[in-house]
């Protein structure tokens, strides 16, 4: 064989077994106008159809979302018109001062000890006084006590005298009544003349009753009763002399 005829038949040999080696893959066909636009309208039908299908799983999602949102709200709402409102703590105030004075009560009335001292203004002296609760009337300490008439009206004259006082005073004022007294140490009662004085205790200015008796040898020429002390005074027998002196009255005021 000819170099010109070996020259022809190479390329044709190299052919036939690149063919049988590796075998090539069809090329798709090309797609006509109506082809493409059926295939392109296909997708579009499909891809619609897919997010139509998210849009309603979302919706139900938002709609279950809002449904349960809504009856949580109801609920909190039935808890707090149920739960009492808690109570408003109270402001604390401070304590208004307390001006009371140490000798009184916060309702004004007097506290006394277990002796005070008195001023008498018909004899125009101060004199010891004991606080006795145990006694009904008070009692002054008279001598000499006489009965007459003024003016057609009764009157008594007494003098006060006392253990550790040189001169007698003597006194004259309205006779009130008569009382019997029974003594704890006596079984007969005493008839006692009643008088109305004016008396001074602390800043409080009485007329009192006291009945007359002979008080000289006791330790005290006045003793104040219960009939004088309710209603104006509490006791305290701890204590002496709380009022101290009462203030002497005015002259220029009488």
């Amino acid at each position: 064989m000819n170099k010109a005829a070996l020259s022809l038949l190479m390329p044709l040999l190299l052919s036939a077994c690149a063919g049988q080696l590796s075998p090539s893959e069809p090329e798709p066909r090309p797609l006509s106008e109506p082809e493409l636009s059926a295939a392109l309208a296909e997708q579009e039908t499909r891809l619609t159809t897919i997010m139509e299908q998210q849009n309603t799983r979302l919706s139900n999602n938002h709609h279950a979302f809002m449904t349960a949102l809504q009856q949580e709200i109801r609920n909190l709402k039935k808890q707090v018109i149920a739960t009492p409102p808690a109570a408003t703590p109270a402001a604390v105030s401070e304590p208004a001062p307390d001006n009371t004075p140490d000798n009184e009560t916060r309702d004004g009335k007097l506290i006394v000890g277990e002796t005070e001292s008195v001023w008498l203004d018909a004899v125009n002296d101060l004199f010891p006084a004991r606080i006795d609760t145990g006694a009904t009337t008070s009692s002054l300490s008279a001598q000499d006590i006489t009965e007459f008439e003024r003016d057609g009206t009764p009157w008594v004259s007494f003098n006060m005298a006392h253990e550790g006082v040189d001169e007698k005073l003597p006194v004259e004022a309205p006779l009130v009544r008569y009382v019997r007294i029974r003594q704890a140490s006596a079984e007969e009662t005493e008839r006692r003349p009643v008088v109305e004085l004016t008396m001074r205790l602390g800043r409080l200015s009485e007329k009192t009753e006291f009945t007359l008796t002979d008080r000289s040898q006791m330790t005290y020429p006045v003793l104040l009763g219960r009939e004088f002390l309710k209603d104006i005074a509490v006791v305290d027998i701890a204590r002496r002399n709380v009022q101290g002196k009462p203030k002497r009255p005015n002259p220029s005021s009488e």
